[in-house]
């Protein structure tokens, strides 16, 4: 019952960390000419950060797709015995 509203905190929560990852602040300090193995510094902040979103929204979205018993390690769910 409790995991409906944490589970809607949590995206919450994730879509306020890409606002500040994607905001001026953070995007000015990598916005120098630097290059990291040829990549511009720049193009691969964006690229892990765009990355660890979606990892974390996807993460997020599937263990919230389970059933409560799935999640929970029931063994008689998993082998299918009742």
């Amino acid at each position: 019952m409790l995991q409906r509203p944490l589970t809607g905190q949590r995206f919450a929560a994730i879509f306020v960390l890409g606002w500040l990852l994607f905001n001026y602040p953070l995007l000015a300090l990598f916005s120098d000419a630097s290059t990291w193995f040829g990549i511009p510094v720049l193009y691969a902040y964006l690229f892990a950060s765009w990355a660890l979103i979606i990892g974390l929204l996807a993460y997020l979205a599937e263990r919230t797709s389970l059933p409560a018993s799935h999640a929970a390690g029931d063994a008689a769910t998993l082998t299918g015995k009742d």
